[in-house]
């Protein structure tokens, strides 16, 4: 399990086109979540944000939307000041009440 998760409410479910390489290869459309939540600022605190993130295999939150939800949380820096965050493969879904 991961020790970072996001909590919030599940606004939206969509699939998000695949990227076309070089050769004008399109890949597969990736399914992607949005969760509205609320996020710690250093002030104290917290602001609403809206994050959206790529769903692995075996998951499916359209049963989900407008419902408050809780799922791990994996995140990683591909360049300075740019942060990619995803739903670890193997993960669930938790409703929070």
């Amino acid at each position: 399990m991961s020790m970072f998760s996001v909590t919030g409410k599940v606004l939206n479910v969509f699939m998000q086109d695949g990227r076309i390489d070089a050769d004008g290869v399109k890949g597969p459309n990736t399914p992607k979540v949005q969760i509205l939540g609320e996020l710690p600022v250093p002030t104290g605190g917290t602001r609403v944000d809206l994050v959206t993130l790529t769903v692995p295999a075996g998951l499916d939150f359209k049963d989900h939307i407008q419902k408050n939800v809780r799922v791990p949380l994996g995140f990683f820096a591909p360049q300075k000041n740019s942060i990619v965050y995803f739903i670890p493969k193997g993960s669930t879904i938790e409703l929070e009440a």
